[in-house]
This record gives structure tokens, sequence and C-alpha cells, in this order.
């Protein structure tokens, strides 16, 4: 079964029993913690979610998304757009005893039982972790990078040795 377009909260267990498919976009902007990463907040995050159960019959969340951000280039300080791809499996858990149960393949989604997931939240949080930690173009010359002070200010001037004094004195003798 496959939904397109995604509910702002569900209940992810009756998702899970019913194998729900989800597919849909969320714009950028709304997502708060995401937009103060990035210089642009516009454009959308493509989404497709999978509830289900696996072999052992854990809930899981298997999910894949794709954006296009827009974050500042590390080495000419000018926007670059950086294209976001990800894919996830969360397994979904009501206390850290079934954290600790899950297998290494899934990262804990914590759900209290009778409450709703936000998916909002739980995308938002997956892009975030997807974003590159530096971002800069292939293609940045020497040229667009910002110039503070030339070379020639670091050279430092030849000093004079305040001693120099002292030694030609001890040469009159």
């Amino acid at each position: 079964m496959s939904d397109h377009s995604l509910p702002t909260t569900l209940d992810p267990f009756k998702y899970a029993d019913q194998n729900k498919v989800l597919e849909g976009e969320i714009a950028i902007s709304l997502m708060s913690r995401l937009t103060g990463m990035l210089v642009d907040s516009t454009g959308v995050v493509e989404i497709e979610l999978e509830f289900d159960r696996d072999a052992q019959n854990l809930r899981i969340l298997k999910g894949k998304l794709s954006a296009d951000a827009k974050m500042l280039c590390q080495r000419c300080l000018n926007p670059v757009a950086k294209s976001i791809q990800s894919e996830f499996t969360l397994g979904i858990v009501m206390n850290d005893e079934q954290a600790q149960n899950l297998p290494r393949a899934y990262e804990p989604l914590f759900v209290e039982h009778d409450s709703k997931l936000v998916i909002q939240d739980v995308i938002e949080e997956e892009m975030i972790l997807s974003l590159p930690m530096f971002a800069y173009h292939e293609d940045c010359k020497a040229s667009d990078y910002p110039q503070e002070e030339s070379v020639a200010d670091f050279i430092e001037e030849e000093k004079v040795n305040p001693f120099d004094v002292l030694a030609g004195l001890k040469l009159k003798k």
C-alpha cells in the first residue's frame, strides 16, 4: 500500500503492523534546526518511508531521503549546493531496554506506546546527520578566497639586536 502524501503525525506501531509505505516531500524551510546549518532554506526533501517487521518480528522503519541543500563553502565562503542522499533503518522502541536489544544494524527510534510520531522530526534529524561536515566547491580558485593581508605583511623585518652595541664596546678596549 502506498500513500503519496505524508501525514504530520502517525502511529508507527500500527503502520509497521500494516506494512505501510509512505512517499512525499517536506519543505526544508519547515525544519528550523536544519535551516540554521544552511545558507538557503528553499527546496524540499523527497522522502520514502517503509514501516515493516523484520525477520525477528521487530518493528522497523526503513527510509530514503534526498535533497539539495545550500551550504557555505569553507574555501571561498560562497553558497555551494550539495546533493544529500541517505538511507536509514530505525528500530521502533519504547524504552532503553528494547533499544539495547536491537541488532547493531538498527538505530533506535524512541516512541511511547500511545503517542504519535512526528515524521518531520525524524526526517530533520536524518538530514542533519547526512550533511557533510565541511562543504566546498570542487573548483574553487585561489582568487575566489577572501584575501585579508598580503604575504609580504607577514615577513618580519630584520630586527636590530640590542646587544650589538655592547659587542662594539668590548672591541674598543
